[in-house]
């Protein structure tokens, strides 16, 4: 008969057998064990332990205590901190922690929404994360009777041509990105297929700006699709949610209209997962404000109009789209308008004394001939910050350029305030700033005014027009929360100031004192800015944005992104000041 001894597994000897300080490290599982049970005491402890402590609270031998202890500080399971002789758990736990959320728990987090998301918009809804260099689908929710459907989890879609993809890229850390986009293939699998790097950086930018990106038959002649990111408590993507559908039936028009539905998608699933949120709806339309007759004088609808000047050079009002990029001129005489579009983000439009247009571009500051299209670059002050763009600019009345910048994702404190001179050379005036936006002078140039649309501030600066310095920076108009966010804005020959208010459906005339004395109701919510035009200045131009207004929204305010003209009687502008360059 077998004996109990010869029945008794190994794994059972060895713990009965009396622990020995000198016996070899245990391999396998009861490494593991060991140092789980480590692991759990530091974690259930109020407070950094000693070896000693450990030593008490644990059955390990002090050998093999000393052997785990010195593993686990150094694959960063744990801290060891000299001057108190302690250990605490290692940051490698929150990281391994972040790799399972964006994967399995991300699935469990967008469950619900994706859900919601299908049955609101009618289309193919999927959640996706980076696998290598493509994207992996992991959730899917597909339009009609799933049973003539095969299910899109497990497609793999390349990064380059998704929307998922280009969302996903555009939110990377600039060094990340550099080296994903150092290896990464831009096979051509459509005629719309970007396949060089520039051409892909120009999207990546400009879906950072619009906050989602498109695809539109860029992997398949019959597909299109736009996605939004889903983001980690640090603000990285660690997947995005996306809208696809037969071309034939999601015009790019409504992809641009489903934007602000998947956004709040895509933040409510990254607030499931403890991750950031962002506030993109405009308030609903205000009681009826102040009516005076505002026209819509151009068909051209914007998804980001901004910077309106008026050039009495050419008689013509300039303007730009910054997220589809173009500069846009409207001959008010003659009634009518030329586009050119770029192929890369464009955010200010000045004429330049010398001729042609003075733009800004992600690339630098540039010189633009409307005729031929083509760009010669002027100066690039904020090179040293790639992960930055340039945002309004206006010249002073000795033609230097003033120009903002902020950070693509409106980071905190990242943006400056630049002067630019006619020979290309430039300085850093202050910085500290969120959103740099609108920029205007007093008649008697002694005030310089300067926006933080962030902080809802419009601030004033002492300025000197001959040293073209600044000082005394103080706060000129703060709006509350619940009361929208200035914008971009001009200054007219009374010194009071005309501000474009974005999510308030109006632009306010403020006295020199900062009291506001006047609010026009705009027929759109989110008005970006402003200036006076015409042969005798007392036409007030307003431009506006589409971007990321639901298709309620838009249905409410169909003209957003239009160009709008308003006479305001007794009122007349300043004129605006041509680059010196």
């Amino acid at each position: 008969m077998e004996s109990k001894l010869s029945r008794t597994s190994p794994a059972a000897a060895r713990a009965a057998a009396p622990a020995r300080d000198d016996a070899e490290p245990p391999s396998g599982l009861g490494v593991l064990e060991k140092a789980m049970s480590v692991l759990n005491i530091v974690s259930a402890a109020p407070a950094p332990m000693t070896f000693t402590e450990l030593l008490r609270a644990g059955s390990l031998p002090k050998a093999t205590l000393h052997r785990i202890l010195a593993t686990l500080t150094r694959e960063g399971l744990l801290r060891h901190d000299p001057a108190s002789r302690t250990y605490r758990l290692g940051l490698r736990l929150l990281e391994l922690a972040h790799e399972v959320w964006s994967d399995f728990d991300l699935r469990l987090a967008a469950q619900d929404e994706l859900v919601r998301l299908q049955a609101e918009v009618g289309a193919d809804v999927q959640l996706a994360v980076l696998d290598g260099d493509s994207v992996v689908v992991i959730a899917s929710q597909e339009a009609g009777p799933l049973q003539r459907r095969n299910s899109l989890v497990g497609a793999r879609w390349p990064l380059h041509a998704s929307a998922a993809g280009k969302v996903i890229a555009a939110y990377m850390d600039p060094a990340r990105l550099d080296t994903l986009l150092a290896r990464l293939a831009l096979p051509a699998l459509t005629e719309r297929t970007l396949d060089s790097v520039e051409a892909l950086r120009s999207e990546l930018v400009l879906s950072r700006g619009r906050g989602y990106a498109l695809e539109c038959r860029e992997r398949d002649d019959t597909r299109v699709s736009v996605a939004a990111p889903v983001l980690d408590i640090q603000g990285q993507p660690i997947g995005a949610v996306s809208i696809s559908g037969a071309h034939a039936e999601l015009a790019l028009s409504r992809l641009h209209g489903l934007s602000s539905t998947l956004i709040g998608a895509a933040r409510t699933i990254s607030h499931n997962a403890g991750g950031q949120v962002m506030s993109i709806q405009p308030r609903e339309q205000p009681p009826q404000e102040q009516h005076y007759d505002v026209q819509c004088v151009t068909p051209a609808r914007s998804l980001l109009g901004e910077g309106p000047v008026w050039s009495p050079r050419d008689s013509a009002l300039y303007w730009v789209d910054i997220l589809a990029p173009a500069v846009h001129r409207h001959d008010a005489g003659a009634g009518q308008d030329q586009e050119v579009k770029l192929g890369t983000m464009v955010s200010v439009v000045i004429p330049k004394a010398t001729g042609g247009l003075l733009v800004a571009t992600p690339a630098g500051l540039m010189t633009l001939d409307m005729g031929s299209k083509s760009l010669s670059p002027l100066c690039h002050p904020e090179a040293e910050r790639p992960g930055n763009r340039y945002n309004d600019g206006k010249c002073d009345r000795m033609g230097r350029l003033w120009i903002g910048t902020l950070d693509i994702g409106t980071a905190a404190n990242r943006g400056s305030l630049f002067r630019v001179e006619a020979d290309g050379s430039w300085k850093r005036m202050d910085t500290g700033f969120t959103v740099a936006n609108g920029l205007g002078w007093s008649p008697d140039n002694t005030v310089m005014y300067f926006t933080d649309t962030h902080r809802r501030t419009i601030y004033a600066y002492d300025f000197d027009l001959l040293t073209g310095a600044i000082a005394n920076r103080r706060p000129f108009i703060t709006l509350d929360p619940g009361d929208g966010t200035p914008d971009g804005l001009t200054v007219d020959e009374e010194g009071c100031l005309w501000v474009a208010i974005w999510d308030a459906w109006r632009v306010s005339r403020y006295s020199p004192q900062g009291r506001e004395l006047l609010r026009i109701r705009m027929p759109v919510p989110r008005p970006t800015s402003c200036c006076f035009g015409g042969p005798n200045l007392d036409t007030l131009y307003v431009t506006s944005a589409a971007v990321r207004l639901s298709e309620h929204a838009l249905a409410a305010a169909p003209l957003s992104g239009a160009l709008f003209a308003i006479r305001v009687p007794g009122v007349r502008g300043l004129p605006e000041t041509s680059f010196a360059g």
